[in-house]
């Protein structure tokens, strides 16, 4: 489009310009031609005047015997020569055109005819004969000078001289036009020129410096580091959870965002380096350091300033980013060294649960190497089933019967041994794999279900987990839909647990995806409950099914009256909102005893029953049966 513009100005500067060019010199051709239509006119008749005078003079002469009579013949032919050239050719034809000089010409060639015997055979004593031949000639010379003074005066040469000055006004102004068009394109040319320069190495949505100008910036910075013996920090600047940001509130509201961001970034560096955006939600900064400390001290900075809340027109956000930062020379003396090591300690630090800003070490590069194999791996592992569900019971604490199965993934690989499942989903979600690594497991664990059913326990329900990029990409109930489907299970043995982070991304779109899952029929459990920021607004709000107490709590309710008061509380919430309780993490006699007092009606951990095989549950599910019908 940018060279469309560019095209298009110049063609229409070299069109008016050819045009403007035609047209001046169009106008000079017609003041030439008239200015020598003018001169042709007057040095015509002016010569024709001139020969009627000299053979007047000669005939004059030769009366006055101070001329011979060839003189006179002589005379007589160039006044005869001169006639019948004004009577032919076209350089006379403006003479001929002026009003009375064909006639003259015509009549005066015929008087010529006549006169030839008369005048080649005048002599110098017939003085009759000379005066009347100067009487015969005097009308023509009258009629000739007349002529001669209209072609240098009168109202036709005064509007050939009008015409003349018109057309050289008109040249001027076209002259003018044509030089004031032309340095008025070629301005629009050049600022078009430099607006594009700009577009081709800014974002447009921020104004920073994009990915092709961060590249000779960081460059420049480099070379001028070498040179001055400086050291360099590059930063990368990734925020987290921007999709599900945009897919929530909308692209508006990301696009606000992403400009705050930027003004923070450039505001915060200030004079001690540059920003750029990548692309995205991704920016990189380099800073010019005295000291090597101040790196870590400006990624701080960084952090507080983008850690702050964005005011919107409805509300407020608050962006969480992640930072990792490399050092020059340190970490690296090439532009491809220091970006990939900052790219690898901003994943470090976007999956750590310690700290949001990383500087990289030289070991990372060895473990993000293994990430990587990894993904190669799980993708294999997934198309070719190779991966596992293990399932953990849920029981009723005051009977001891198991009301569901919860399914845990697990991975043994030939290459990388055991996998533990916060790697495994990590490595899924960061390399794109998530959404294939859910199908997998919900289509195994309600195939499994469905076989259970089959074999007599159609009492038996599942808990599968749900990550929060799978809950928000608002494709969930379509995809649980169709494993139901296909694996013949019916909606109300299905019980997915979700995170207190996954339903807090966006109330009204938790709410509308909480509500599809629910029309399907099946359950929502709420995970690791406590650990998160639900409020009890927004509990009555979401339409759930049960909470899960997270571990934590289940841990010190033997030592912590503290603890033992919030279970309450939380078992109570729930009561309240019509909500069943899981206690997760029970590991003591004495933690089971006190969930039972406090009303808990479900629980699961090591002390019941740890996390087994198909096989296993199998053979458990059947000693369950068995002492059930032997009581």
């Amino acid at each position: 489009m940018k060279t469309f513009k560019l095209l298009a100005l110049t063609v229409i500067v070299l069109v008016f310009g050819g045009s403007s060019l035609y047209s001046y010199n169009r106008d000079l051709e017609v003041v030439r031609y008239v200015s020598a239509t003018i001169k042709a006119v007057g040095w015509s008749s002016s010569e024709l005047e001139t020969e009627l005078l000299k053979f007047d003079h000669a005939l004059t002469a030769l009366s006055a015997h101070t001329a011979d009579k060839a003189y006179v013949q002589l005379r007589f032919e160039l006044l005869w020569s001169r006639i019948d050239t004004l009577l032919q050719g076209q350089e006379n034809r403006p003479l001929r055109e002026q009003p009375g000089v064909m006639s003259l010409l015509d009549s005066f060639s015929r008087q010529l005819e006549d006169w030839e015997d008369r005048v080649y055979a005048l002599r110098a004593d017939d003085r009759a004969e000379i005066l009347a031949l100067r009487q015969e000639l005097a009308p023509f010379r009258q009629q000739a000078r007349e002529i001669n003074v209209d072609s240098f005066s009168g109202d036709k040469v005064w509007q050939q001289l009008d015409i003349i000055q018109d057309v050289r006004l008109r040249s001027s102004l076209y002259l003018a036009g044509l030089l004031f068009s032309g340095g008025l394109m070629l301005w629009f040319l050049v600022r078009e020129n430099r607006r594009n320069r700009h577009l081709a190495y800014h974002d447009m949505l921020t104004g920073l410096p994009n990915r092709m100008f961060f590249y000779q910036l960081i460059g420049q910075a480099l070379n001028r580091a070498r040179r001055e013996r400086q050291s360099l920090a590059v930063h990368m600047v990734d925020l987290n959870s921007f999709k599900s940001i945009n897919d929530s509130l909308g692209h508006e509201v990301g696009d606000s965002l992403l400009r705050e961001i930027a003004v923070r970034l450039s505001d915060t560096i200030g004079t001690q380096g540059q920003v750029a955006r990548l692309g995205g939600d991704e920016f990189v900064i380099i800073q010019r350091l005295e000291q090597a400390e101040d790196a870590g001290l400006m990624a701080k900075r960084l952090l507080e300033s983008l850690s702050r809340d964005v005011q919107l027109p409805d509300g407020c956000l608050s962006p969480q980013a992640c930072i990792g930062t490399s050092l020059y020379p340190e970490h690296g003396t090439t532009i491809p060294e220091l970006l990939s090591h900052a790219d690898t300690a901003m994943y470090y630090a976007k999956h750590s649960r310690k700290t949001m800003v990383q500087m990289f070490e030289p070991g990372m590069d060895e473990r993000r190497l293994r990430r990587q194999k990894l993904a190669v791996s799980l993708q294999a592992a997934i198309e070719q089933d190779r991966l596992a569900l293990h399932y953990q019971p849920i029981f009723r604490l005051n009977s001891g019967a198991i009301e569901s199965v919860e399914a845990l993934l697990r991975w043994h690989s030939a290459e990388h041994g055991v996998v533990s499942p916060l790697e495994l989903i990590a490595v899924a979600e960061s390399h794109g794999l998530a959404h294939r690594l859910n199908d997998w497991v919900l289509s195994q664990a309600c195939r499994q279900l469905h076989s259970w059913h089959q074999a007599g326990f159609d009492w038996l329900k599942v808990n599968v987990n749900i990550s929060p990029n799978i809950f928000m990409d608002g494709e969930l109930a379509g995809t649980v839909s169709r494993v139901l489907h296909q694996s013949g299970l019916d909606a109300s043995s299905l019980v997915l647990e979700i995170t207190e982070d996954t339903s807090l991304w966006d109330t009204a779109g938790s709410l509308d995806i909480l509500q599809e899952l629910r029309e399907l029929g099946i359950e929502i459990a709420l995970d690791d409950f406590g650990t998160g920021y639900s409020s009890f607004s927004h509990l009555r709000q979401l339409p759930l099914n049960k909470l899960k107490i997270d571990k934590s709590f289940v841990a010190d309710l033997a030592t912590d009256p503290r603890a033992v008061s919030l279970v309450k509380t939380i078992i109570s919430l729930a009561e309240s909102l019509d909500m069943t309780v899981t206690a997760e993490g029970i590991e003591l006699p004495e933690q089971q005893a006190q969930l039972q007092l406090l009303g808990c009606e479900l629980g699961q951990g090591y002390l019941l029953a740890r996390p087994m095989p198909v096989e296993d549950m199998d053979l458990l599910l059947q000693d369950r049966l068995l002492c059930s019908r032997s009581a």
